[in-house]
């Protein structure tokens, strides 16, 4: 539960339905849109809340004050996150903001989440099953704002590496069978320009390219996510990449 003195009153954010009920309370509705004043709610990410005012603009569309700050209602508009430290205040109200995606050390649910998508789960599936919620267009706005995140795109990395060792499937191998791809005189010329290109990449023959070992799983993921993972052309089965000293 989180608290927040607003006015002469003070407003609690639940995480969860148990403990809104374990609080006292009973009654909330389930869509924040149609709730009135004075109600509780349930935020797109299973929070619990109270509509603190509910009220219209000039041009008639209704908006709404919360813990988690004003928002505009909309089918479009997602309510969810920690509050903001000014609640009246709708630009700076956006959930997966600025501020949550710059955040460099994941938290433990960011973990799990990335583990499951590297054991190949839908990162939609992932996201509603480690984070509180049941609205699949709000997981897949948020599991696509994480795959931004540098620090997202390192824990699955780091995933898939251990997977592919524990497989046996490690830098000696990776290499032995891009050569024989290379000597096989049956093989395809593209398949051999592939090999050729990443063992030349590896040995710092690209001038403005970096010595790197490859390694991530890109089972399940969409073109959008395959590109935020740096990759927009091929699918691959697993790619990780690190420096190598030189």
């Amino acid at each position: 539960m989180i608290t927040k003195k607003i006015g002469k009153s003070t407003e609690k954010l639940y995480n969860s339905e148990k403990e809104f009920i374990d609080d006292g309370n009973a009654a909330y509705h389930n869509n924040w849109r149609n709730a009135p004043e004075g109600s509780y709610a349930k935020s797109d990410d299973g929070q619990i809340f109270r509509i603190l005012k509910k009220s219209k603009f000039k041009d008639g569309n209704e908006y709404i004050r919360t813990i988690l700050g004003s928002y505009k209602i909309s089918d479009k508009t997602l309510i969810g996150g920690k509050p903001p430290k000014n609640i009246y205040s709708f630009a700076k109200n956006k959930f997966c903001n600025e501020q949550r995606m710059s955040r460099e050390e994941p938290n433990p649910k960011e973990v799990v989440f990335a583990k499951y998508v590297a054991h190949g789960m839908n990162p939609e599936d992932a996201y509603m099953r480690v984070f509180p919620t049941n609205n699949r267009k709000y997981a897949k706005n948020v599991s696509n704002a994480l795959f931004k995140t540098e620090r997202i795109r390192t824990l699955i990395s780091e995933e898939a590496k251990e997977m592919l060792d524990k497989a046996g499937i490690n830098e000696e191998y990776l290499l032995s069978n891009a050569k024989f791809i290379i000597d096989n005189g049956d093989g395809r010329d593209s398949d051999k320009l592939r090999a050729i290109e990443m063992l030349m990449k590896i040995a710092g023959m690209f001038p403005n390219d970096k010595k790197t070992e490859s390694l991530t799983v890109f089972q399940g993921f969409t073109q959008d996510q395959l590109k935020q993972l740096g990759d927009s052309d091929v699918k691959m089965l697993a790619h990780a990449e690190k420096d190598i000293a030189q």
